[in-house]
């Protein structure tokens, strides 16, 4: 169970928007961690970590967690000045019983920028959930919209998709996206009931996926239904638009752990909604969607 939120907080539109995103999941007994990450570039020559630039820095941020505190009584806020690399500072706060958010702006620069936005590499590199949370979102929007390709990292995000839908009061839609195997030689068509037996594969594939968070959440509205397209845009438009859209992510090797995999990635270069991204670094849960989930496993979600 997902219930410490740790925002990235700068006082910015961006982190405010993170901020209202946390407080709008928040639950009594719940906690909230506002980290400001100064860099040290930014102090004053001549000045030390633990002087007076420090402390006012600690106790502006002390009030803020004051001022949100008395919105939330019932949640315990928390806050903590950090001094270096904000990706390596938040990351420390991540592991599985806890979701870092952090927001981010519209795309004002090439995609390609965006990518290696903050939000992007903290969530392939964080030991639990991260919340990329734009400053604005367009549309009416209702239900969390959970991505699957049938690995054991998508089936963790689904949990998460259904313990976040199941803490709002609203409903969950599995999707499966998938597109045509590509044909190079122009001599070769794909025939109708070829393409009829992957859709069928594809439905057993998202089918199973609802069975598990039903199994999981069974007061939980479940539906499933696979789209043929590709990931982001079947995540972001199939109607209705959703309020949280969650996808998977895996591990990467040490080489290139900052980055995120195809699928994800193209999603957060697409976003206009709020994006939990969820690592496979979370702990293993059960797959099997013809046992109950124990405890031990349920604690994970």
């Amino acid at each position: 169970m997902i219930t410490r939120s740790v925002i990235g907080w700068d006082r910015s539109p961006e982190s405010i928007a993170a901020l209202e995103w946390a407080l709008a999941r928040a639950r009594s007994g719940d906690e909230l961690v506002l980290v400001t990450v100064t860099d040290e570039e930014t102090w004053v020559p001549g000045k030390t970590i633990g002087s007076d630039q420090l402390a006012d820095e600690t106790r502006e941020l002390q009030t803020d967690a004051e001022k949100i505190h008395a919105r939330v009584p019932d949640v315990r806020v928390t806050a903590d000045v950090v001094v270096g690399d904000p990706l390596t500072a938040l990351r420390r706060y991540s592991g599985p019983d806890t979701v870092v958010v952090v927001g981010t702006g519209r795309h004002t620069h090439p995609r390609f920028r965006f990518g290696w936005s903050l939000g992007s590499r903290l969530a392939a590199s964080a030991l639990g959930p991260v919340a990329i949370i734009p400053a604005h979102t367009d549309g009416q929007r209702a239900g969390v919209t959970v991505g699957v390709d049938g690995s054991d990292t998508s089936t963790r995000a689904v949990l998460v998709a259904a313990a976040e839908a199941e803490r709002r009061g609203t409903s969950l839609r599995i999707i499966y996206a998938w597109q045509e195997p590509p044909i190079w030689q122009e001599a070769y068509v794909l025939d109708e009931e070829y393409l009829d037996e992957l859709g069928r594969e594809y439905q057993e594939t998202v089918d199973r996926a609802r069975r598990i968070a039903q199994r999981a959440f069974p007061h939980l509205t479940v539906t499933s239904l696979t789209v043929q397209g590709g990931i982001a845009q079947a995540l972001l438009t199939t109607p209705p638009l959703p309020e949280l859209v969650v996808v998977g992510c895996r591990s990467q090797t040490r080489v290139d752990r900052f980055l995120l995999g195809s699928a994800s990635h193209e999603v957060v270069l697409n976003m206009d909604c709020p994006l939990l991204v969820v690592s496979d670094r979370v702990r293993e849960i059960a797959t099997d969607p013809d046992r109950a989930l124990s405890r031990a496993e349920l604690q994970y979600i």
